[in-house]
């Protein structure tokens, strides 16, 4: 479960951007809960009684009393590395909000594609399953979801190609697309899901993957796959 805290004092701003976290994780399909709170003084509470804990603070600058950036600092001299995200009407707080290592500074008002990409970051920095759960009958396999390369439907199943040796599990492959990592994975062909990690190019014909391996691709996946890798890329620079 993928916690944030939302703080900001002005009502309206703090229901938008409730809203439109909400939306981005929703559609990630990121199992997450969002907290508001409507004072830094009221986050900051919660925080030292240990009663709430969270992945990620969404904290406006400017606020009466307490700002958020005294809420960061407080945070990070006690060595509390919980991500911030911070979200300010005004620049001037740029160069001292990055002596406290947020994972963004973002500007009011707020862009979607923006707020999507340090949601993503955070995601994928400290917060992407390392692991990942296919079953077997009785067995239970938990394999290093950088080790899988491509996923292929074969013989009313699916065999995942590794940089080991393949595994094969009895089920569809758009039941794998559900258990892998969607910001990761991309379905490129009716019978091809391919880690994005693992792609150098895409053709129109072809997806090249590291060591010149080649799968095909879709017509109607085209676009799309090229979409995502670019967006998969312009995340992990």
């Amino acid at each position: 479960m993928y916690r944030l805290a939302v703080c900001d004092d002005e009502g309206e701003a703090l229901e938008e951007l409730c809203r439109m976290c909400g939306e981005i994780l929703n559609g990630l399909k990121v199992e997450h809960e969002i907290v508001p709170f409507s004072s830094a003084q009221d986050l900051s509470a919660a925080l030292s009684s240990g009663r709430e804990q969270f992945d990620l603070l969404c904290l406006d600058i400017c606020m009466d009393g307490k700002t958020g950036m005294d809420l960061a600092h407080e945070l990070r001299e006690r060595d509390d590395r919980t991500s911030i995200l911070f979200i300010s009407s005004s620049d001037a707080y740029l160069r001292e909000g990055y002596s406290v290592r947020p994972i963004q500074y973002l500007s009011k008002p707020l862009k979607g594609e923006e707020l999507a990409e340090a949601l993503r970051s955070d995601l994928r920095i400290n917060h992407s399953p390392r692991l990942v759960t296919f079953r077997r009958g009785n067995r239970t396999s938990a394999l290093p979801i950088a080790e899988i390369i491509y996923v292929e439907s074969r013989d009313h199943g699916i065999c995942l190609h590794m940089t080991g040796e393949e595994q094969t599990f009895p089920i569809s492959l758009s039941e794998a697309e559900q258990i892998l990592p969607q910001e990761q994975f991309c379905r490129c062909h009716n019978s091809f899901l391919v880690n994005m990690a693992a792609v150098t190019e895409i053709s129109r014909n072809w997806v090249t993957l590291c060591g010149d391996r080649t799968i095909p691709i879709g017509r109607r996946y085209y676009e799309q796959a090229q979409s995502r890798f670019i967006r998969y890329l312009n995340a992990n620079k």
